[in-house]
């Protein structure tokens, strides 16, 4: 093998503006792109040589990227399209467009794979739109390796290429099963991680922000067994079901993360962390006997935490467990019906919300505005509902429709106006344009989620709330932090 590297990983810079405005100085999160690193360690498990390129962890702009990427002269790059969730990437795609004009302007013979969410999603369209060479569809591992491989293109799974002007496709390739012994490394060496300069979400840190930069991002388990229309996850994954690496192998990951570089705060991104108890409860019983005091957050479900024993509520709890991002999404039924969520009763929610916080569980409660369905009074409802829970912090979302998800497919279908540029996508972008209802436009769907977010979190009983349970400066973060008016071009900004 030559000392030529064989791959560099690229997690693209220079979205947080365009994705968060004024928000990305202070509130937004700056996390290790773990699947970036995940890919890094399946690549040198089959002996070939890779880096990574952090782009957006060194606040890199496109003339930066692009030269830090010719400088590595590397036999292929390939730019991993990934958010920490698949409703969140195709925002980066306008950065990912440029990076690739740039490099072939620079240097038009350079290879350039794009593998992710988005592309995954648009294979043809993006391979249309951008100056990239190839797409990997679905996870992507073995496209790239059947690569390195210097296989012919034809016999590699899931590879989309463009030759003379044509492009040509191969089936997608089988999921990986066995995730702990074929994705048993994770390049965490190949990230900065001991830099101080990787941040948790805020609210995650409202109890003391001065380790906020102490963090860490993760997968346990990938995919999911349900399809909620709004969600885009299956894009990538095809099947609907979860895989899990053993818990043995995760508290591995959190020795290394702890150990090697000082992590105190987890944000663990399996899309259902909290559903199997055979796969959580070994990993919170190891946590436990490692007493690291870690603060730890993880997805849940209503309907799993509703029928789960007190005794696992405080197991999790004592593991470090002290935020769930809860998918409550809507308190009417009729509206959770038509996305397939699953109906939560408004009963059932309060009391999962209420023996959370009596266990000393937090929430990052998720609540969907514009659904299909909705109108002014069904939005009310659900603003009314959430401040009624009053959970140390909602995320308020519109309903958009992103690429390789449901409602995606039936907006073309349907000729209902989708975003003409990606950044469109982007929640707390400018351009942001979510989709209307039967009954509301785009423009008062938006207007109502920055209204409820605003009335929320000026809400005396929720800011009493946070200074009693987290002090004077959790107080001073959240005002700060909803004084920040986010222009919107669908209101006239």
């Amino acid at each position: 093998m030559s000392n030529k590297l064989d791959v560099l990983l690229v997690n693209v810079g220079g979205t947080k503006k365009s994705v968060y405005q004024e928000l990305s100085k202070v509130f937004s999160a700056i996390e290790p792109p773990f699947w970036a690193a995940v890919t890094a360690g399946f690549v040198r498990q089959h002996g070939f040589s890779v880096d990574i390129l952090d782009a957006n962890f060194l606040n890199l702009d496109l003339q930066e990227t692009a030269d830090a990427i010719i400088k590595t002269n590397a036999k292929l790059t390939t730019i991993v399209v990934y958010g920490q969730q698949a409703n969140t990437c195709s925002p980066l795609m306008i950065a990912v467009g440029q990076l690739c004009s740039e490099l072939k302007k620079l240097q038009p013979e350079i290879r350039i794979l794009l593998t992710g969410w988005h592309p995954s999603a648009l294979p043809q369209r993006t391979l249309e739109e951008e100056e990239c060479d190839m797409i990997a569809q679905g996870e992507g591992f073995y496209t790239l390796l059947g690569l390195l491989q210097e296989k012919e293109l034809s016999e590699i799974p899931g590879l989309w290429w463009k030759s003379e002007g044509k492009i040509f496709n191969n089936p997608r390739p089988k999921n990986i099963e066995d995730l702990t012994s074929e994705l048993s490394d994770v390049a965490w060496d190949l990230l900065p991680m001991g830099s101080g300069k990787y941040r948790a979400f805020s609210w995650m840190c409202l109890n003391d922000f001065s380790e906020r930069n102490r963090c860490a991002t993760m997968y346990t388990s990938l995919g999911c067994p349900y399809q909620c229309k709004f969600c885009a996850i299956h894009a990538t994954y095809g099947e609907h079901k979860i895989r899990y690496w053993s818990p043995e192998w995760v508290l591995r990951q959190i020795d290394i993360l702890v150990q090697q570089y000082g992590v105190r705060h987890i944000n663990l991104i399996d899309e259902l962390f909290v559903f199997n108890p055979d796969h959580y409860l070994p990993i919170a019983r190891g946590l436990i006997e490692r007493n690291y005091g870690l603060n730890i957050c993880a997805f849940a479900r209503v309907d799993r935490i509703d029928s789960m024993p007190d005794d696992e509520l405080q197991l999790l709890k004592k593991a470090g467990f002290n935020w769930f991002k809860l998918g409550i999404e809507s308190v009417n039924g009729d509206v959770l019906r038509g996305i397939t969520k699953g109906v939560y009763t408004r009963e059932v929610i309060s009391s999962v919300v209420k023996r959370c916080h009596d266990t000393g569980i937090d929430f990052c409660a998720n609540f969907i505005f514009g659904l299909p369905g909705d109108t002014w009074d069904s939005m009310q409802e659900n603003l009314n509902f959430a401040m009624e829970l009053n959970c140390a912090f909602p995320s308020f979302f519109c309903t958009m429709a992103p690429p390789g998800s449901d409602l995606y497919d039936e907006a073309l279908q349907n000729g209902t106006p989708l975003p003409e540029k990606w950044s469109g996508f982007a929640q707390q972008g400018y351009d942001f344009l979510p989709l209307p209802t039967e009954t509301l436009s785009s423009a008062e769907v938006l207007w109502f989620r920055d209204y409820a977010f605003e009335i929320y979190f000026k809400n005396p009983r929720y800011l009493t709330m946070i200074e009693r349970k987290f002090g004077r400066e959790a107080r001073e973060h959240v005002e700060e932090m909803n004084s920040i008016k986010l222009k919107r071009k669908l209101l006239g900004d």
